[in-house]
């Protein structure tokens, strides 16, 4: 009898756990979200009032076609790249990069790279030979409900080359 209720629990508590379980699509949703942002200011001056709303709206850019992903995404301003590249067999490589004293430098590699539902998923090596689980998700972001820009998006800390410590970052796709 105690043999047959530990298995029914274990097997209710395995399905307990993969019901709880998120797929790509719903992790996409989740770590996109994170990049909306609301910004109000309000501003007087000489009795002038000047209002100003602005509303960023990020969504998972889903694709048919994952090879449409393939492309080099920056970070604007720091000079920080992220090449994402697709070999003939289909497995994907992603180069950190980024400019120090002029030169371009690599600053790590993702490894073991997926791309499902808008998620990009892999592991992060550092150019000291760290590694740590990478996770990132394709945006498309919307300012004021109007379409601005494409890029990928992660919310983790990360080193760049200029020495800076990030823990979220928008890569920019370069068209």
């Amino acid at each position: 009898m105690k043999k047959n209720f530990l298995i029914a629990a274990i097997f209710g508590l395995i399905c307990s756990i993969n019901a709880n379980a998120q797929t790509a699509k719903e992790k996409a949703e989740q770590l996109a979200s994170e990049f909306n942002k609301e910004k109000n200011k309000h501003k007087e001056k000489n009795g002038q009032v000047t209002e100003k709303h602005v509303s960023v709206e990020a969504k998972p850019d889903y694709r048919e076609k994952v090879s449409t992903y393939a492309s080099t995404y920056e970070m604007e301003g720091l000079d920080q790249f992220i090449t994402l590249t697709q070999n003939t067999a289909g497995e994907w490589q992603a180069d950190f990069t980024g400019k120090k004293d002029g030169a371009l430098v690599t600053t790590g590699k993702l490894k073991d790279v997926k791309i499902e539902d808008a998620l990009l998923t892999g592991t992060y090596v550092s150019a000291d030979g760290k590694t740590q689980s990478f996770e990132a998700v394709f945006i498309n972001r919307f300012v004021n409900g109007e379409p601005s820009s494409k890029g990928l998006g992660f919310k983790q800390v990360l080193s760049l080359s200029n020495g800076m410590m990030v823990d979220r970052a928008f890569y920019k796709r370069k068209e």
